[in-house]
């Protein structure tokens, strides 16, 4: 038996390609699921791995993050619906990684503010329009700057 080798390089061009297919089949979404396919391709080096905090995080967010884009368009609701669901499934996304995870607290701070801001935005307190297409690029970028700083 030779040494067992990783999966991410190899999971992750099939997370790349897949998309595309899924676009060639004139799947809705298409582009959405490349996140989920990421996501998958980060759980299952972290599975197959040593179960690594460095991959639970990215497989939560980026599965989190496709489903929240995914999930609007499977159910019949109004477009003002798809925030908050995205939002939250980010939050929960960070939730799962520290319920594996309990020393880690750091992402509950995220997670704590999405979760706030999905629940605000239900119940009618909108972000303001001109900070909403920076929201997410500043969570993903600081939980990705946490990640690379936490030890």
């Amino acid at each position: 038996m030779g040494v067992r080798r990783g999966i991410l390089g190899g999971s992750i061009l099939v997370a790349v390609g897949a998309p595309f297919f899924l676009q060639a089949l004139n799947v809705a979404n298409a582009s959405a699921y490349l996140f989920v396919a990421l996501g998958i391709a980060f759980l299952a080096a972290w599975y197959v791995g040593t179960r690594q905090y460095v991959y639970m995080v990215p497989a939560a967010v980026l599965i989190g993050f496709g489903l929240g884009l995914i999930i609007p368009s499977w159910l019949p609701l109004p477009a003002e619906a798809a925030a908050p669901i995205f939002l939250g499934s980010l939050a929960v996304a960070l939730a799962i990684v520290f319920l594996f995870y309990p020393d880690h607290r750091g992402l509950l701070v995220p997670a704590v503010l999405l979760a706030l801001v999905a629940i605000a935005d239900v119940v009618g307190l909108h972000l303001p329009e001109a900070t909403q297409p920076f929201f997410v690029p500043i969570v993903l970028i600081a939980v990705g700057v946490y990640m690379l700083v936490e030890r």
